[in-house]
């Protein structure tokens, strides 16, 4: 019997890489958002912590929710040492607040929380003119060669991948991009106070650390394993030792108006 794997909790299938290849967020983020929202925080789709981390240190109380048992693991792991964290095994679908919150936050998840029910949830979690903080990471290849080989090789084995390739287009920081992102998740009246933050950074990975962090993703995570195996083989062989890569950290904030 065949178990179907949905997209949105395959990443708990490579927990540890997960936790060990991917980038965490910037510091200045978290003071960005704390400015604008102050504790107790709940999270939502924390994975293995990066973000739990971040916001833990600043001292509020954290309620950490993540559905998958393997990357929940690893985030009790991180955060044993935070007596300020609750690290909750749950969607946040099925989680039932037991206060009010003042911040909800999300990396990197929220676009698999389910569309009908997130922001009503989000507004139940929430006390009035709490902060909600969703944000992203985006990296490219810096060098244009590095780019074309990685689409030469999508376009071989898998043309229905589009792999980042530059950078955010939604004018973030200025109104426009604001009305734009709200427009697009389908942002309720129930939220207000608008604003986007753009954080850039850059870092440089081995090759083989950049093929790690591919295999971190949903969309090679549910290709078949020679398909996968092919896509990452010529990468490897064609990337060269190293990848430079561009950063954008996306934040956006909304305030539940009372």
């Amino acid at each position: 019997m065949t178990t179907q794997r949905i997209q949105g909790r395959v990443f708990g299938e490579v927990a540890d890489e997960y936790d060990r290849v991917r980038p965490g967020y910037p510091a200045e983020l978290a003071a960005d958002v704390l400015a604008y929202a102050g504790g107790p925080a709940l999270e939502v789709g924390a994975g293995t912590g990066k973000a739990t981390e971040l916001f833990a240190a600043s001292g509020i109380d954290v309620v950490a929710t993540e559905p998958d048992p393997a990357m929940a693991a690893v985030l009790a792991r991180r955060t044993a040492d935070r007596p300020n964290v609750t690290v909750t095994v749950s969607t946040f679908e099925e989680y039932v607040p037991e206060r009010a919150f003042g911040l909800l936050y999300c990396a990197q998840a929220w676009h698999w929380v389910d569309k009908e029910v997130r922001w009503q949830r989000a507004a139940a979690a929430l006390a009035p003119g709490g902060g909600l903080a969703l944000f992203w990471n985006v990296d490219w290849p810096a060098d244009e060669g590095v780019t074309a080989r990685l689409l030469a090789a999508h376009e071989r084995f898998a043309p229905h991948i589009r792999p980042n390739t530059g950078p955010i287009g939604r004018p973030i920081g200025e109104a426009a991009g604001a009305r734009e992102w709200a427009g697009e998740m389908g942002l309720p009246p129930e939220f207000g106070d608008l604003g986007t933050r753009l954080y850039r950074s850059g870092r440089t990975v081995s090759t083989a650390d950049y093929v790690a962090l591919l295999s971190t993703q949903s969309s090679y995570r549910i290709l078949a394993d020679d398909v996968r195996e092919n896509l990452f083989g010529t990468l490897l062989d064609t990337l060269g030792e190293q990848v430079a890569l561009n950063v954008e950290t996306a934040l956006y904030l909304a305030r539940h108006l009372p």
